[in-house]
């Protein structure tokens, strides 16, 4: 998509203020981070004693703990047409404790600028590597490419100046309201209400920091496997559950209105991002996986990354969604690699 003249003046005075010198990142919230200790493990023991009468639930929790033993996480696996949790390791942590998702969310940038029509899945951007709005920190890594991203190219390639600049068209109130409509909200909401939404800043750098789901924006591990189930299940939000667990609520929670060329759009991106994209090690042979990765800086002011990834499988029909997280690492090194481990347990489960 070629760029309109109000984004393109837009980005040359956002070069201009990263020459002039934008103001830093606020200091961190240290009293966040420090929620993130994984205390509780009594839920969760209770939950795999919970396991024991259904044998591919307990075969791949086996091999979760084994995969998480010595790391500092959570993972959550469920089935995303029921919510009920397959096997989990540090559950109660998973949803509880928020951190910044990193580009696991650039999935709600994608369904705003679509639904809010201000770009199609076909209409293309192109990378010049370093977004001008966030400069060098925040480099795409990715091959070049001569003809632009697509929003689903750039989805998969996790292109971080494609969504750097689709930020410039996005409101702080629409982003917020999406954030809410993918069901994240302030840590210690109940809910995504109008009073308790994610607060996104008018500042262009820290809204472009928010679209990629950093500064403003922190989730909890559950937070983000209902988003990614949402999007698996074509809208529809279902409660987590476990085995054995009284449900007290419906199971179905609520819906998200998307256009279907949106939830295409969503899930060719994410495919792509375990196809040719940073997902890769997430694959599974002869099985359609989709997923995103996610790399996010964390709290504590120690210049570390958390690591990230969330999806679901088969992309066509998913029965299973995901969710890592990691305290310290990266999305394509170290969340990816166990997701994918952990998917070809399940695949090797069920098709015996």
């Amino acid at each position: 998509m070629k760029l309109s003249l109000t984004i393109l003046c837009a980005v040359f005075a956002l070069i201009l203020g990263e020459l002039c010198g934008l103001r830093s990142e606020s200091a961190s919230r240290s009293a966040l981070e420090a929620r993130g200790q994984h205390a509780g493990w009594s839920r969760d023991r209770a939950f795999q004693d919970r396991q024991g009468g259904n044998r591919s639930s307990a075969r791949l929790q086996s091999r979760l703990n084994a995969l998480m033993a010595g790391r500092l996480g959570d993972v959550i696996v469920s089935d995303p047409r029921t919510g009920e949790i397959a096997a989990a390791w540090n559950l109660e942590s998973g949803l509880r404790d928020a951190y910044p998702p990193g580009s696991t969310v650039k999935i709600v940038e994608s369904a705003a600028a679509l639904e809010e029509g201000l770009i199609t899945p076909q209409d293309r951007i192109y990378c010049r590597r370093v977004p001008p709005i966030l400069g060098e920190k925040y480099h795409c890594v990715h091959p070049a490419s001569r003809s632009g991203f697509t929003l689903p190219l750039a989805l998969a390639n996790s292109c971080n100046y494609y969504f750097a600049v689709l930020s410039l068209q996005l409101t702080p109130a629409t982003l917020s309201h999406w954030y809410s409509v993918f069901g994240f909200s302030p840590p210690g909401a109940a809910s995504p209400t109008a009073a308790e939404r994610v607060i996104i800043e008018a500042d262009v750098r820290r809204k472009a920091l928010a679209a990629l789901g950093e500064a403003d924006v922190v989730a909890t591990p559950a937070q983000v496997l209902e988003a990614y189930s949402a999007v698996a299940t074509g809208g529809e939000f279902r409660r987590l559950w476990g085995p054995g667990e009284e449900q007290k609520a419906p199971l179905f929670a609520r819906r998200i209105q998307l256009r279907p060329s949106t939830s295409a759009a969503l899930i060719d991106g994410l495919a792509g991002c375990v196809e040719f994209g940073t997902c890769k090690e997430a694959a599974v042979a002869g099985v359609r996986v989709a997923g995103k990765t996610g790399t996010a800086t964390a709290l504590d002011g120690s210049g570390a990354t958390h690591a990230w990834f969330a999806g679901f499988a088969p992309a066509e029909d998913p029965e299973i969604a995901i969710v890592v997280f990691l305290n310290r690492g990266t999305g394509a090194h170290s969340a990816a690699p166990l997701a994918g481990a952990i998917l070809r347990e399940y695949f090797a489960a069920r098709n015996q």
